[in-house]
């Protein structure tokens, strides 16, 4: 079996860094609120600790558990997506509580574009970054989700035609962290359904600008790592105008021809022609853009021949300038601050007041680890000072600043890693919107092993967070980001783990927080380092980096020792470990180059990879607790042998991926060992896939769960039920489905298998969903047949 991930219980005292989720001292939480130290572990950072610890900013870009894969084939409201033996319902975060770089306040997950109405200050749209397109009617007071159900949720830039408000556009795939995306879709009925508006060969595999031209609803403008799009007749057809890496677009307030793009490692681009052409702006600008890997622009509506533009070098902003003349000539702004550092490739916004051209707002990462949070300057640029706090100090902002804007009548919307704020007082003070908005991204999920009520989930800057009793809200009980997690099985409620990134141990127990990571400091690991519990021992835990580690004792000392070599990393690093039910010594580990090792003796390791089968990245190995000769394991790749599987203890392999839709990648894995066959769950970057079967036939989730990226799976077989994390909406569960029902033999063949599935969607497609079938059929007894009649009794 595999060790569930990490876990932590949330009891009072339980917070790494200075807040107990228990306590009743609002003051002295308040005063501990506005003097916040840096918040990822160990407890106590200084900014000069975050200067030099860059490395534990955010994931990289491209990171495999982070990009997830649009659904293939995917068509708007497809028949397809109901026909499903699972049925989910959400968990939550909504929203997470007591979040440390929060004030304490609510947090959700990163958000980076906002789309306020044009005209309505109480309607505002949002693109979260991997939670797909979101909306509010009332200021932020509650959220609905929008696009769930589009063929992928990450998202780069939401925009609405100023035109003709009743439109709104999608644009999918995060440009900063390069997650993939779909192209382009529209609505044309405030959100409430969808028709795709560009395909990736139009436009490329992500966004980082969509707008519609003023005055002309028919010419689309687009940008991404692709380059400058755009459709001159409202997205029937897209041309590539300038195939350059753009980060940024700035349109022109009310002439439909004058628009600017930022070319990474170039410069500034200006078009007098609604795009048909451009000339670069040079005067006063870098000549040479070479090692800018990303410009940011921003436009003055209130005089649109003002601009002003950030340069960024690696994790700093290299200089920022201003324009009078429409670019024609440009002034750096010397004392404009290194705003974004030291994020600035991921951080880093220029918004300018649409009333008064002087005000300038720019993001990067948080005052006390970084040079800014929200700064603002009310003079064009000669003086700035921090608003992270609010000119008040009476509230604050969560870290790593996305997006700012400004709703029609003046209210500031700013979106950043930990979802939404306003300020309707020209930022005196910050109000979170968070509530009922569930974007959180989870790496990595742990179950509680006797209460159902509480989960773990690991999370992408808004630390490691538990689900404590049957409630959407999750406080935060470890700051910063969230990894793998496991509770003590022995002890549940008294002590269990958690990581942070690049394998950074900590145990929580009655005494408190302990940072307890072994002596690899040295080792190539990944972000997010796979930790898992031995299932036979409690206290002992095994860490992956290029190598395996192992502590027995990691309630008390927890005394590190490498049990392998770097050679089972196959020059890479460890994505995967599972150690054998019944005996601690045979452990399998999967890596990044795609190889498959084993111990039976916890020492010596076996090289089981199967170079003419296996693919680029394993992503997850499971065995079976009663036989350890029998393992799973699935592949990060979208074609070849996703999911495999072996009898004998990997001496030969079996290809299980059967009809698995070339696209999907294998990302999760879970077995439900109860059926015979069992039951495997895979999780892809649009949802989960089970197959009954052995992966002869595989059945997507249904119209319940959102097509998100699934970051890990974890059934808990005592009460018959598997949790999904997902990576942008939170966690999900479900009643594990018993297999196709015995007396749901439909073709009456004598076996009850995928075609007698088939069989039934023939009959619901012809709209006779009893029609010819046996009152035998109706297995779960309510008067109907349908489709959770075939489940509704297993065969084993």
């Amino acid at each position: 079996m595999r060790a569930r991930d990490l876990g932590v219980i949330g009891g009072c005292g339980a917070l790494l860094i200075g807040l107990s989720a228990c306590s009743n001292d609002k003051e002295e939480s308040s005063a501990m609120a506005m003097a916040r130290p840096d918040g990822p572990p160990p407890a106590v950072l200084t900014g000069e600790y975050w200067m030099d610890h860059e490395e534990f900013g955010p994931p990289p870009p491209g990171y495999v558990k982070i990009v997830g894969e649009p659904m293939p084939n995917w068509e708007p409201g497809g028949l397809g997506l109901a026909s499903n033996p699972m049925q989910w319902s959400p968990l939550g975060p909504q929203p997470i509580v007591d979040e440390f770089w929060s004030g304490p306040d609510e947090a959700s997950g990163r958000v980076v574009s906002i789309a306020p109405h044009p005209q309505s200050e109480n309607i505002v749209y949002i693109a979260s970054a991997s939670g797909g397109v979101w909306k509010t009617v009332d200021q932020g007071e509650n959220w609905i989700p929008l696009t769930d159900e589009l063929s992928i949720l990450n998202h780069g830039v939401v925009a609405v035609d100023p035109n003709n408000p009743t439109t709104v556009y999608a644009g999918t795939g995060e440009y900063t962290t390069g997650s993939s995306g779909d192209g382009i879709f529209r609505s044309l009925d405030e959100g409430a359904t969808w028709e795709r508006a560009a395909t990736i060969d139009q436009v490329g595999v992500n966004c980082s600008g969509l707008a519609v031209a003023p005055g002309n609803s028919l010419l689309l403008h687009h940008t991404g790592a692709a380059g400058y799009s755009r459709s001159v007749d409202g997205g029937l057809t897209w041309n590539i105008m300038l195939d350059r890496n753009v980060s940024s677009l700035a349109l022109h307030p009310t002439d439909p021809n004058v628009l600017y793009v930022a070319v990474r490692s170039d410069g500034v681009y200006r078009s007098d022609n609604g795009g048909l052409s451009f000339v670069r702006l040079g005067s006063g600008l870098p000549s040479d853009g070479a090692g800018h890997a990303r410009i940011v622009i921003a436009l003055a509506k209130s005089d649109p021949n003002r601009l002003y533009a950030a340069y960024v070098r690696g994790s700093n902003i290299d200089a920022t300038y201003a324009t009078s003349n429409g670019g024609d000539s440009w002034t750096e702004l010397l004392n404009a601050p290194n705003f974004a550092r030291p994020q600035a490739w991921y951080d880093t916004f220029i918004a300018v007041d649409p009333a008064d051209k002087n005000i300038v707002y720019a993001g990067g990462v948080f005052p006390t680890y970084g040079e800014a949070g929200v700064t603002r300057t009310l003079d064009g640029g000669a003086t700035w000072n921090d608003v992270t706090y609010g000119t008040s100090g009476a509230s604050q902002v969560h870290p790593d600043q996305h997006f700012l804007t400004f709703g029609p009548t003046g209210i500031i919307w700013l979106g950043n890693d930990g979802g939404v704020w306003k300020s309707t007082d020209n930022v005196a003070t910050w109000i979170d919107t968070n509530a009922t908005l569930t974007v959180t991204q989870n790496y990595n999920i742990s179950l509680h092993p006797t209460d159902p009520n509480r989960v773990i989930g690991g999370t992408q800057d808004n630390g490691t967070v538990e689900r404590q009793i049957d409630d959407p809200d999750w406080p935060q009980i470890l700051a910063g980001d969230g990894g793998f997690s496991a509770y003590d099985f022995d002890e549940p409620d008294i002590r269990h783990y958690a990581t942070y990134v690049y394998l950074a141990v900590y145990r929580q127990d009655d005494n408190g927080t302990d940072q307890i990571s072994g002596p690899w400091g040295g080792d190539p690991k990944n972000f997010i380092a796979p930790l898992v519990m031995d299932p036979n021992d409690a206290k002992t835990l095994l860490g992956g980096t290029n190598r395996i580690w192992r502590t027995r004792t990691a309630d008390t000392t927890a005394n590190w020792t490498a049990i392998s070599t770097s050679e089972v990393g196959s020059g890479g690093t460890i994505n995967a470990i599972a150690v054998a039910m019944g005996n601690s010594n045979i452990i399998y580990t999967g890596n990044r180059g795609g190889g498959i090792w084993r111990t039976i003796d916890g020492e010596n390791w076996e090289n089981l990879t199967d170079n003419n089968l296996f693919g680029g990245s394993v992503s997850d190995i499971f065995i079976n607790p009663k036989d350890s000769d029998n393992v799973y394991a699935t592949f990060y790749d979208t074609s070849g042998a996703r999911v495999i599987g072996t009898n004998n203890g990997g001496q030969s392999w079996t290809d299980y991926t059967g009809e698995l839709p070339v696209g999907v990648s294998a990302r999760a894995l879970e077995v439900d060992w109860n059926l015979d066959p069992p039951t495997l769950f895979v999780g892809s970057g649009h949802g989960v896939y089970v197959s009954f079967d052995l992966g002869e036939f595989w059945v997507k989730d249904g119209n319940d769960l959102p097509n998100v990226n699934i970051g890990d799976l974890a059934i808990d077989f005592a009460n018959n039920t598997i949790t999904a994390g997902t990576y942008g909406r939170g966690a999900w569960r479900s009643p594990l489905p018993n297999g196709l029902g015995c007396d749901a033999d439909i073709d009456g063949d004598g076996d009850v298998d995928a075609e007698d599935f088939f069989g039934f969607l023939d009959l619901f497609a012809n709209g006779e969903p009893g029609a010819d079938i046996d009152e035998d059929g109706d297995i779960d007894a309510d008067d109907f047949f349908g489709y959770l009649d075939l489940f509704a009794q297993g065969c084993g």
